[in-house]
């Protein structure tokens, strides 16, 4: 072999030598990485929120770890007759017709794959509930469907309550006064199922709780159900309902009876499904309904 067959051997081989340890750097960048690994799409899903009712439990679950905040205002008129029942609203209380202005904040915590806890406060704003006391209520959320269920969710809650009064009431005169500045303390459970159906999408939330005082309900009942259509984008409309102590549907008690409401509602999902804005107004539809109620909610995945 000539000296200059052997020079290009030679050249061959440390060329190869050397693309070595470059192929193999190019090989782990092109390689997919670990499904334990939690890339920008992954962490930027753990935020994201779809609670798209005023009333009806979402029947979602926080991510573990991950944050939503929520908040609400409404103001319900007197009505006709409102009666008693006091403990805070919020979508896990089973008091929608609370007169007056109020605000509700809190949030939910995920802690294990879909298992998470959540807390709600409860003030007044003005109009027939001013200057009454806070309430609270909180709890643990349970997952109950497969993850891989992403059309249909069935969510358990249970937890402790601390209602804000003890109601209002009606004078000889039919004048409405508050009731007792401080409310007593409950539990409560309830079952939440969501299903959608291409734009569609059905909820039903089934609620009840009990306060611990004397003269109270053994079990205050409340069903909420909501019907809601995706129009456009993140933009949905629907109409929801509640039904809120129907223990007293044939015998009117400590609540002073059922009530039934409904109304429209509107949703709209902003900033990668980070933010939800919900809004809509209800009516009364008998006589122990409050006349009209009218609500704002506001959700953010952190």
């Amino acid at each position: 072999m000539s000296e200059r067959a052997k020079g290009y051997g030679r050249t061959l081989a440390l060329g190869a030598l050397l693309a070595v340890p470059l192929l193999s750097t190019s090989a782990r960048a092109e390689a997919p990485s670990s499904v334990d690994e939690a890339g920008p799409e992954n962490e930027n899903a753990r935020h994201e929120i779809d609670r798209t009712w005023l009333y009806a439990d979402d029947a979602r679950v926080a991510t573990p770890l991950a944050v939503t905040g929520m908040t609400n205002v409404s103001y319900t008129s007197v009505g006709s007759r409102p009666g008693s029942g006091a403990s805070p609203y919020n979508a896990f209380a089973s008091n929608l017709a609370q007169p007056g202005g109020l605000v509700s904040a809190g949030g939910e915590v995920g802690l294990f794959p879909r298992v998470s806890v959540m807390a709600l406060g409860q003030m007044a704003m003005g109009g027939e509930a001013a200057g009454l006391s806070p309430g609270a209520i909180a709890g643990v959320r349970v997952q109950l469907l497969p993850s891989a269920w992403t059309h249909t969710h069935l969510v358990a809650s249970f937890g402790y309550l601390r209602e804000a009064w003890s109601g209002p009431v009606f004078t000889d005169t039919g004048t409405w006064v508050p009731g007792s500045a401080h409310g007593g303390n409950g539990a409560w459970v309830q079952a939440a199922f969501v299903k959608d159906i291409q734009r569609l999408r059905l909820a039903t939330t089934v609620h009840g709780e009990h306060v611990f005082s004397n003269g109270r309900d053994g079990v205050d009942v409340m069903v909420q159900a909501g019907a809601s259509y995706r129009v456009a984008g993140r933009f949905r409309a629907g109409v929801e309902y509640v039904g809120q102590d129907l223990e007293e549907t044939s015998s009117p008690s400590a609540e002073g009876g059922a009530r039934h409401f409904v109304g429209p509602v509107a949703s709209l999902q902003l900033l990668g499904d980070r933010l939800t804005i919900v809004a809509g107004p209800s009516v009364g539809l008998s006589a122990y309904s409050p006349s009209v109620l009218g609500r704002l909610a506001l959700a953010y995945g952190f």
